[in-house]
């Protein structure tokens, strides 16, 4: 827990540096952004030439809002290498033109902190990080578990940090024995809407429930 308070910490940090960027929202009523929701999963990747002694993980993500950030704790084995830059694709394997991110974390380390934008749900964020050992060797398998951060200014201008998860990405979709069967992104939902009221700066006040019930 320790280890995954760290990661969180890094990508709070992170996150919190988005927001002088951005500007108010125009109305005094948000979408509740704790309510997120993500899915996803891992599979073992080609070898990459730069570091052929290590083994490469690709992770597929999808979330049903907008996020400027996301953490992943890997678990069972260091994080030997990160690809740095990601980018959402779509479908068809073309890129989010939009939308894109800057990953960084220690090196070895427990897990990839990464910041930017994801606004464009059709989008699947798509990366890699590597490892010393292979992703299906027994006692060593990975589980990533993911959260996700949303950063904002609210109208009364003060910023509003949001997170969401923690959600795991199952074992590699593609070890014999796996946990998990993963091999295509879900289609995700559009998220319940939550209007939170925003007060002063530091207002710590009751969410206002607007979900439709049945």
């Amino acid at each position: 827990m320790f280890l995954i308070g760290v990661a969180l910490a890094a990508l709070v940090a992170g996150t919190l540096a988005l927001i002088s960027s951005l500007g108010a929202q125009p109305s005094r009523a948000a979408v509740n952004d704790n309510h997120i929701t993500c899915k996803g999963f891992i599979k073992s990747a080609e070898a990459n030439p730069d570091d052929p002694d290590l083994f490469q993980a690709q992770y597929r993500i999808r979330c049903d809002a907008g996020i400027t950030g996301y953490s992943l704790f890997i678990g069972a084995q260091q994080v030997e290498g990160i690809e740095t830059e990601t980018v959402p694709l779509f479908a068809d394997g073309s890129v989010v033109a939009a939308d894109a991110f800057s990953c960084n974390g220690d090196l070895p380390g427990n897990g990839v902190n990464c910041i930017g934008k994801y606004s464009d749900t059709s989008g699947i964020i798509t990366g890699t990080f590597a490892v010393a050992q292979p992703l299906c060797t027994a006692g060593k398998r990975i589980e990533p578990i993911l959260t996700v951060a949303k950063a904002s200014v609210s109208s009364a201008n003060a910023a509003v940090l949001a997170m969401s998860g923690p959600f795991s990405l199952g074992q590699p979709s593609n070890c014999k024995g796996k946990k998990n069967k993963p091999r295509t992104m879900p289609l995700m939902p559009k998220p319940e809407v939550d209007e939170v009221e925003i007060g002063e700066p530091g207002y710590t006040g009751p969410v206002q429930d607007a979900r439709k019930r049945k």
